[in-house]
């Protein structure tokens, strides 16, 4: 009964999570999913806490990201799209996090979209506070200057008409962050 109790709570959540590391790649983020909700429905007494709960499956899954993956072929790039459009992924995005390593779409969707405290990253990234700070200022800064860079060459200033849902609160994110830092 717990073990259902905890796939509820974390299973539709952690695949997308899952689904944006792997960059869309459907059956590997279901079977990184599946893999960590079994080890934490094990677990799920140490994992009572929420948000600790969602920071260590997250992690789980990140460990087990297979470094290269030698079995995409033509087809695939145009899965990966389809699958994370159903996110509110759009292609100038795609482009963006498909240049990132999955440790750095990891910091990106945990720390900006899933808004997880430092502390949960650490959980998540398996580092320490200042270097979850360091990648996480890092993989922000360098997702909204790829992002922007075809923006600047269509149109001056703000979010283009392709922006979709994903870097919208990404961009909302960010913009609360930096304007909490200015004086």
């Amino acid at each position: 009964m717990l073990r259902a109790a905890f796939r509820d709570a974390h299973g539709a959540r952690l695949h997308g999570f899952a689904l944006l590391v792997t960059l869309g790649d459907a059956p590997l983020a279901a079977s990184l999913a599946a893999d960590a909700l079994d080890a934490g429905a094990r677990d799920a007494d140490d994992l009572r806490h929420p948000e600790r709960a969602a920071a260590w499956l997250r992690g789980h899954v990140l460990r087990n990201v297979p470094r290269r993956s030698s079995r995409r072929d033509a087809r695939a790039p145009d899965q990966r799209r389809s699958a994370l459009a159903s996110l509110g992924v759009d292609d100038a995005t795609f482009d963006v996090l498909e240049q990132f390593s999955p440790v750095q779409r990891a910091t990106l969707v945990a720390g900006e979209i899933e808004g997880l405290a430092p502390l949960d990253l650490e959980l998540v990234l398996d580092a320490p506070p200042r270097a979850v700070r360091r990648r996480l200022a890092e993989t922000r800064r360098r997702f909204l200057e790829r992002r922007s860079a075809p923006a600047r060459r269509t149109a001056a200033g703000g979010l283009g008409a392709d922006a979709g849902p994903l870097e919208q609160r990404i961009r909302t994110i960010a913009d609360q962050a930096l304007s909490r830092r200015s004086p």
